[in-house]
């Protein structure tokens, strides 16, 4: 069995010869596009050997037009794909597959809907904010943004379909706005989560492995319970959703993470320490339908023999 039918196997719910693993991190910014970008992502699978690999996305998502007040999101228009930020992208996926071994599931990096709109506007800070100018504009005339977010779904949509083209695996699609003290349920239900399932869809109608990223703190799971995803992943250690949870409010997805990616045993444990954890993440979440990996992606500075270690204790256990 190889690594490819090992990944589709586990999401199929069936039993593979060993649990996988999910793993990976930023790289530096000297490391973010182009060669230098290439170059990295092959550096980590020498040095790691992964069950599958992420595509780092750096490419932010652009439009031309200013926006500084709600209305203004009504104004956004699509471009075709060779003026958007992506084309940059395609070509940094396409000389890593040419480089990586051929059973090695590639998995590329999507930003989701709220987030890929916050950075087109080139507001400096942290969407972690809760009253960035994007959220604000969403609780002010969520109508009018969400005229905005379609447009920015239609073209991730574009990018699924270029990515397929070019024999991409799967989507990791990370979702951020699913705070629960960011948005009420009525308005993430009726105005972010209808774009984020836009592209959603579309992975699957591509045939193509759909990972779904629930990103940043205190989220709230259930609100994804019932979108059609193949693998899920959040951070356990950053809300009240353990993977236990995930078990009953996502029937057979499968779940990706256990470790924390900011503290803890992969930041500087040891492997006596790793070892321990990956048995408790096991015991917890069950050997089926399970990625051990982290809650989010890992920092730069992350020891890759922890990363290694704890790729070789799973696959032992």
């Amino acid at each position: 069995m190889d690594r490819r039918e090992r990944l589709y196997s586990v999401i199929s719910g069936e039993k593979p010869d060993r649990i996988l693993t999910g793993f990976w991190h930023h790289f530096s910014s000297s490391d973010k596009f182009g060669d230098a970008s290439v170059r990295a992502h092959i550096e980590y699978c020498k040095a790691v050997d992964p069950d599958m690999l992420k595509i780092m996305n750096e490419h932010m998502f652009y439009i031309p037009e200013s926006v500084n007040r709600p209305e203004d999101w009504t104004r956004i228009s699509k471009l075709p794909f060779e003026k958007t930020s992506y084309p940059g992208y395609i070509e940094e996926f396409k000389a890593i597959k040419r480089e990586i071994p051929k059973d090695l599931p590639l998995l590329a990096t999507i930003h989701g809907v709220l987030v890929s709109a916050y950075h087109a506007t080139g507001i400096p800070g942290r969407f972690a904010e809760l009253d960035n100018m994007v959220s604000r504009h969403v609780r002010e005339n969520p109508e009018a943004v969400g005229k905005g977010l379609r447009v920015v779904a239609e073209t991730l949509i574009e990018l699924v379909e270029e990515l397929k083209k070019i024999g991409c695996d799967g989507i990791y699609y990370c979702a951020l706005g699913d705070e629960e003290d960011r948005f009420t349920d009525e308005l993430y239900n009726t105005y972010i989560k209808p774009y984020d399932r836009m592209v959603l869809d579309a992975i699957r109608s591509e045939g193509m492995i759909s990972a779904l990223h629930i990103c940043k703190a205190k989220i709230v799971l259930p609100r994804y319970a019932d979108v059609d995803t193949d693998i899920v992943n959040w951070a356990v250690h950053d809300c009240r959703y353990k993977l236990s949870d995930g078990r009953r409010i996502l029937p057979g997805k499968t779940l990706l993470g256990g470790f924390d990616d900011r503290s803890g045993v992969l930041v500087d444990g040891s492997r006596e320490e790793i070892e321990k954890k990956a048995i408790s993440i096991i015991e917890e979440a069950g050997r089926e339908n399970l990625i051990v990996g982290a809650d989010c992606t890992l920092p730069d500075n992350v020891d890759l023999w922890r990363i290694k270690a704890a790729q070789d204790i799973v696959h032992s256990l």
